[in-house]
């Protein structure tokens, strides 16, 4: 018996490594696509849903700054575009538009499924409101922007706030 057209395991370790590895420089993209859009804000807030059958769908919560003030509310204005990117951030995101708040949840969501529970973090403590450390669900946040921006330069505000994901090799 010839074994000849079987694959090893290798190979199908070797593609989750690969999709891993594509997941996670998602996230500095979806960074720095919302940091062109909201300069002065700090952290992307997503949260996973509290109902039992979508434990791990993600939801968009807000986008805030790094006092913990809200940017923009995705509760308050829903599916409303965000606003427009540079066309080479935008070009980045091929047939997806970096407006919409759905292809920016999609995406967040396609990485969260390739590896749960690996990509995004809780959110900072200063970064939450009165009540949200004890939620449910503890909201996650994907900081937004370098200290030295490459889109603003130094003077990008606010200079406190943490460095986003880098991309995994």
């Amino acid at each position: 018996m010839s074994i000849a057209p079987l694959a090893p395991i290798s190979v199908f370790e070797e593609a989750q490594d690969k999709a891993r590895a594509a997941a996670g420089a998602m996230l500095p993209l979806v960074a720095y696509t919302l940091h062109a859009q909201f300069p002065a804000a700090a952290v992307l807030v997503v949260k996973r849903s509290a109902y039992e059958e979508d434990y791990d769908e993600l939801e968009l919560d807000s986008i805030r700054a790094a006092d913990g003030k809200i940017v923009w509310s995705f509760a308050v204005r829903g599916a409303e575009w965000l606003p427009a990117v540079p066309e080479d951030i935008a070009a980045l995101w091929g047939s997806h538009d970096p407006r919409a708040p759905d292809s920016v949840l999609e995406l967040l969501q396609r990485v969260e499924n390739t590896a749960p529970y690996a990509f995004l973090s809780f959110l900072a403590p200063e970064a939450m409101h009165g009540g949200e450390e004890n939620a449910e669900r503890t909201l996650l946040g994907i900081p937004l922007a370098p200290s030295v921006c490459p889109l603003h330069g130094a003077k990008c505000p606010p200079q406190d706030r943490a460095e986003p994901p880098t991309p995994v090799d």
